[in-house]
C-alpha cells in the first residue's frame, strides 16, 4: 500500500486541487462513483482557520470538489467536539458553509447517532458511519499533550459525540490503553481513506493551545496508521503511543511505500514536540496496562496547571473532566490534585489558553 506525501504550499484552490490530485494518482484512493460518501475533518472547536485546531476549511473544499467530480452521489461532513453540549457550530472554522456549496450534508454526531458495542462497551457513534459507503479521515498535523500526535487514527474518535468521550479517557488512562482504545473505534469506522491537512500545522501544546507553523504539505494513504507514521516522524518522534501500541500488535500495519517524498527526508529538528518520544518496548506496553488498572496510568507525568488570569470560568474544563477533579468556585476553577488522571481534556478543550502542563 502506497502514502503519498506532496507540497502544497498555501491553501490557494490551484495548490490544494494539484496536491490532493497527486495524492489520489499516487495511493489506492477508492472509487466514490454512486457512492455515499462521509468526511470527517477534525473540528476540535469551532475556532478560525489561523489558529490551525481545526482542518482547513479550504482543504476540505478542496477534497468535496473533486468527489464532486468523480461522481460521489450523496457527501456527509461530519463531527462532534468533546465540549458540545449545543448544536454543533461551524461559523468560524467555516467548514459547514464549505460543506453546503459543494452540496454536502453537515452532520451534527452528537443528534444523530446509533450505538455500537466497542470492547464489551455501548456507545454513541455517528450514524453517518452506517449510512456512508466510503469514510474519509481528513485529520490537522497537530501535537497532543496525552498522545504527542494527533492524526488520522485519533481523528475518527471524534465519531463518538460530545461528552461521551471524557468517561473512556477514565477508563483508559494510560497512553498506551487508550491508544488500544483508539485502534478499536477505527476498526469500529471501516475508514477507507485518510488525508492530513499538514499545510499549517501545530507544535507545542497541542491540539488546541500550540503554535500554528507552516508545514508545506498535503498527506494521503487508504492506510491510516502508516499516514500517522509519517507524521511522527516528519515531526521529529521516534515513535509516538498510537504506533508504539499498533506495531506491538499488529506486526507490518505501519509498512507502506512513499512513491512521491519519503518522510524521513522531510523531519523538521527544530519542531516543538511533546515530552521524548522515546520509542517503547513490548514491556512498556506491559507495564502501563497494568498501572492503568490499578488507577496509576499517568501518575509520572506533569499535572496542569491553571492560570487565573487567563481564566474565564466558562466551566469547559468542568464539563469536560472525566475524573471530576474541577470545579468552579468564586469565579475561579477549584483543582482537587489528588483527582487528576492527567489526560489533559481540560488543556484540551480550553478555549483561553489558560492551562498549561
Amino acid at each position: 500500500m502506497r502514502a503519498a506525501i506532496t507540497e502544497c504550499r498555501d491553501y490557494s484552490e490551484k495548490e490544494l486541487d494539484g496536491a490532493i490530485r497527486r495524492i489520489i494518482e499516487n495511493s489506492e484512493f477508492p472509487d466514490v462513483r454512486g457512492k455515499t460518501v462521509l468526511v470527517k475533518p477534525n473540528i476540535l472547536s469551532d475556532a478560525p482557520p489561523e489558529k490551525a485546531i481545526t482542518t482547513d476549511y479550504r482543504a476540505v473544499g478542496a477534497l468535496l470538489a473533486i468527489l464532486v467530480e468523480r461522481g460521489a452521489e450523496r457527501i456527509i461532513v461530519g463531527d462532534s467536539p468533546g465540549t458540545q453540549t449545543g448544536r454543533l457550530s461551524t461559523r468560524l472554522c467555516r467548514i459547514g458553509e464549505t460543506a453546503e456549496r459543494f452540496g454536502a450534508r453537515v452532520s451534527d454526531f452528537r443528534e444523530e447517532n446509533r450505538v455500537h458495542e466497542i470492547d464489551g462497551l455501548h456507545l454513541p457513534m455517528a450514524s453517518a458511519l452506517d449510512d456512508a459507503d466510503i469514510v474519509i479521515s481528513f485529520a490537522k498535523f497537530k501535537t497532543h499533550q496525552l498522545m504527542s500526535a494527533t492524526g488520522a487514527v485519533k481523528n475518527m474518535f471524534g465519531t463518538i459525540p460530545g461528552l461521551n468521550k471524557s468517561p473512556l479517557h477514565f477508563r483508559y488512562r494510560s497512553p498506551s490503553s487508550f491508544a488500544s482504545f483508539l485502534m478499536k473505534v477505527f476498526d469500529e469506522c471501516h475508514v477507507d481513506y485518510a488525508f492530513i491537512d499538514a499545510v499549517i500545522g501545530m507544535e507545542g501544546p497541542g491540539p488546541g493551545s500550540g503554535t500554528p507553523r507552516h508545514i508545506g504539505y498535503m498527506m494521503g494513504s487508504a492506510n491510516a496508521y502508516a499516514l500517522d507514521k509519517a507524521e511522527a516522524t516528519m515531526m521529529g518522534y521516534r515513535s509516538v503511543p498510537l504506533i508504539e501500541t499498533v506495531e506491538t500488535v499488529r506486526k507490518g500495519i505501519t509498512e507502506a511505500s512513499y512513491p512521491l517524498l519519503r518522510p524521513e527526508d522531510l523531519i523538521m529538528q527544530d519542531y516543538i514536540r511533546i515530552g521524548s518520544g522515546k520509542k517503547g518496548t513490548f514491556r512498556s506496553l506491559v507495564i502501563g496496562t497494568i498501572r492503568n488498572a490499578f488507577h496509576r496510568g499517568n501518575m509520572d507525568r506533569p499535572r496542569p496547571v491553571f492560570d487565573t488570569g487567563k481564566c474565564k470560568a466558562c466551566s469547559r474544563c468542568v464539563n469536560v473532566c472525566p475524573a471530576k477533579a474541577l470545579s468552579i468556585k468564586d469565579g475561579h476553577v477549584e483543582f482537587e490534585k489528588k483527582k487528576c488522571i492527567r489526560c489533559y481534556c481540560c488543556h484540551e478543550m480550553c478555549p483561553f489558553d489558560a492551562i498549561k502542563v
